[in-house]
C-alpha cells in the first residue's frame, strides 16, 4: 500500500491542555489529535509536531505532520478531524507532502506572539490570551530593549533552569533572533520575536523582563549585560502562558 506524508496547519486555545506534547494522564493537543486521527485512518498515528508548546500557550498555526496508508482525501480528512475534536482545536488546513517533510527538522524558523493587555480592567473577551499588566510602564526602554535580542546571542539567562538545579553546559543555549519587536496597540503591548529556535519559556522571561525595564527595575544596559552573565536568577519574571501564541511556522 501506498505511504503518504500528510501536513496539517493546527490552531488551538492552549488553556485547557497541557501543552502540545503528549504526556501519561494529562489532556494535551497532540494526544488529542492522535487519537481522532487514529480513529479517523483505521491505524496507529506517529504524529510530529513544529515544536511544543507550554501549558496554557495558544496556536494560530502550529505544523504536523505524519504518514499513513489511509486513502482518505486531504479535504475529506480536515472535515472529519473538525466534526471529531473539540472546538478549542481545529484543523486549517491539510494537504499532501513529500515523504521527507518534517515538522520540527524541516522548518526554518518560528514566530511568536506576546500579548499584554494595559488597561484598568481587562476584558472578559480577551482575558483568554491577554496577561493584565495594569500598572504604569516606560514604554521606550522597552521597546530599545526588546530590539537588541536580534541576531546570534546567548538565551541561557531567558532559558528555564532544569528542574533540581542543573545548569548543564552541554546543551547550547545560543539561538538565532531573526526579528523582535514591541509595539503599542491602544491598551495593548504586542511583543512578536522570530527565532530558528526557542528555549522553554524563553519568550514569556524575555516578555517578564521587558516589563521590568518598563517599571525601571532594570536599563536598557543591565537587560543587555544578561546575555553575558548567562543566569536565569538575573533576569526577570516568567509572564504567564495565556499571553504567548505560536503565530507561524516558517518553511
Amino acid at each position: 500500500m501506498t505511504v503518504r506524508n500528510l501536513r496539517l496547519t493546527v490552531a488551538f486555545r492552549g488553556a485547557p491542555y497541557h501543552g502540545w506534547q503528549i504526556q501519561k494522564r494529562l489532556p494535551t493537543v497532540q494526544g488529542i489529535l492522535t487519537e481522532a486521527l487514529e480513529r479517523i485512518a483505521g491505524e496507529k498515528i506517529s504524529l510530529i509536531g513544529s515544536g511544543r508548546t507550554d501549558a496554557g500557550t495558544h496556536a494560530r498555526a502550529l505544523v504536523a505532520n505524519f504518514r499513513t496508508h489511509s486513502r482518505i482525501a486531504p479535504r475529506d480528512l480536515q472535515r472529519a478531524l473538525n466534526s471529531a475534536l473539540p472546538e478549542d482545536i481545529r484543523i486549517l488546513g491539510a494537504r499532501r507532502v513529500p515523504l521527507e517533510f518534517h515538522a520540527r527538522y524541516s522548518a526554518v524558523a518560528k514566530v511568536y506572539r506576546y500579548q499584554i493587555y494595559r488597561g484598568a480592567v481587562l476584558p472578559p473577551h480577551l482575558a483568554a490570551e491577554h496577561y493584565h499588566y495594569p500598572f504604569p510602564l516606560d514604554l521606550e526602554p522597552m521597546i530599545q530593549a526588546a530590539a537588541l535580542v536580534v541576531g546570534r546571542r546567548d538565551f541561557r539567562s531567558f532559558a528555564r533552569t532544569p528542574q533540581g538545579g542543573s545548569r548543564s553546559e552541554q546543551t547550547s543555549t545560543v539561538r538565532r533572533v531573526l526579528g523582535a519587536e514591541l509595539r503599542r496597540a491602544g491598551r495593548r503591548l504586542l511583543f512578536t520575536i522570530e527565532a530558528d529556535g526557542f528555549l522553554h519559556h524563553m519568550v514569556r522571561n524575555i516578555a517578564g523582563t521587558l516589563l521590568e525595564v518598563g517599571r525601571g527595575r532594570f536599563s536598557v544596559d543591565q537587560f543587555e549585560a544578561l546575555f553575558d552573565k548567562r543566569d536565569r536568577r538575573a533576569a526577570g519574571f516568567t509572564a504567564p502562558a495565556r499571553g504567548l501564541i505560536l503565530i507561524r511556522v516558517r518553511y
